[in-house]
């Protein structure tokens, strides 16, 4: 096999760099509000978390799409139809079509972000697949802060302004077209999904609940801003971007924390995180307010790799598959519920909804807490039999 071209390289590297283009309007959640009054805030929501569960579709249907077309063709229509569907709200007034914009968007995105990774397999062998994989981690979260930074610049303009990044796809078409490889899957091999232990179900019950959590913070944190003027939209999404760069340092140091710490790697995730949001409910003050958002985007980024490693640990070939395939779909159906579930519980309490919601996920992360201490501690003791990882 050749050894593929820099321009190749760089091509499918950049697939990683706006695979969270997604959450970049994040920030704008408060203009939003003020621009459409007469919608409801969890509609509101589901403008940025949308398009994560549209991409379930073309991602459910993304091997065979691949295996008919290759995945050169696959990519770029992704691309393209992100790009178009992204800066569309530009020149949108209607709420109902915006919304229809941001979904169509998650189709283009389902279709091109599984080859972010799936490119690098099929190019590159041996060490050199190893080091480019672990630049596509990294990627993902420095190109998700880098676009994070420029909305915070954009925003100053305009809100609508933000949507200009979305042009960003159009030019990683323009670069994949001359540049990827035009491959094609083998014939797909007729599988039936694996059953799993009861215990991994436990646990997929778990990674629900704990992206749960961490959306309905990252959907608040705009409006908290607002309410308690720790900063302008601009300043939202540069804290937004640090508090990726904090997950960032997380996932380089998982490995070494969890060495030491195994079993209580997810309590300390828990508890870390659940000191920030009470810190986030209780404070007025700017900085101890966005010093407490991006400690816990940084504490909290331990419990996902702890719960997908331990997920995957003792199963079969076919079950790691199963367990990965029942994860994704955990992950991304949990988009869709946080506004739902946050805005609900957020009518019960004395406060404002944004601070209600912000006392019912610091209770929900300190009784996690408790519950994965006394597990840690329980299988530590020999009471409870524990997945090996």
């Amino acid at each position: 096999m050749s050894t593929p071209s820099k321009l190749t390289t760089v091509s499918i590297l950049s697939l990683s760099v706006v695979s969270g283009v997604t959450t970049v309007i994040t920030g704008i959640i408060p203009q939003l509000s003020h621009q459409f009054p007469n919608v409801t805030p969890t509609l509101i929501e589901w403008v940025v978390t949308s398009a994560n569960l549209s991409a379930l579709l073309t991602l459910l249907l993304n091997p065979r799409l691949t295996q008919r077309f290759g995945s050169r063709q696959v990519v770029i229509s992704g691309l393209l139809l992100g790009a178009i569907a992204g800066v569309i709200p530009l020149v949108l007034t209607n709420f109902a079509l915006l919304m229809l914009s941001r979904i169509i968007l998650g189709f283009g995105i389902g279709l091109f972000s599984p080859h972010a990774i799936g490119l690098i397999a099929h190019t590159y062998q041996g060490d050199l697949r190893a080091r480019l994989l672990g630049y596509q981690t990294g990627l993902s979260a420095l190109g998700n802060a880098v676009l994070l930074v420029l909305a915070g610049w954009l925003v100053v303009i305009s809100w609508r302004a933000v949507f200009l990044l979305y042009l960003l796809l159009g030019a990683v078409a323009l670069l994949a077209i001359p540049a990827l490889p035009a491959t094609k899957d083998a014939e797909p091999v007729a599988h039936q999904a694996a059953s799993l232990p009861a215990s991994r179900w436990v646990l997929l019950a778990l990674t629900f609940v704990t992206y749960l959590l961490i959306w309905g913070v990252q959907l608040k944190l705009p409006t908290l801003f607002t309410e308690r003027h720790f900063g302008n939209a601009s300043v939202m999404n540069l804290t937004l971007a640090a508090m990726n760069l904090g997950g960032l340092v997380a996932g380089f140091t998982f490995g070494r924390l969890h060495h030491h710490l195994h079993r209580y790697t997810l309590m300390l995730g828990y508890a870390g995180a659940a000191v920030s949001v009470l810190i986030l409910w209780r404070t007025q003050q700017p900085l101890l307010g966005i010093v407490a958002a991006i400690f816990f985007n940084f504490i909290y980024s331990y419990t996902g790799p702890y719960l997908v490693f331990t997920s995957q640990a003792n199963l079969t070939g076919n079950q790691i598959d199963t367990m990965s395939s029942r994860i994704t779909i955990a992950t991304i159906i949990s988009a869709f519920f946080a506004p739902l579930v946050w805005n609900g519980l957020g009518q019960l309490g004395g406060a404002t909804l944004t601070t209600n919601v912000l006392g019912w996920i610091a209770g929900s992360l300190s009784l996690l807490t408790l519950l994965t201490g006394l597990w840690a501690w329980q299988t530590s003791k020999g009471h409870l039999t524990h997945v090996k990882s």
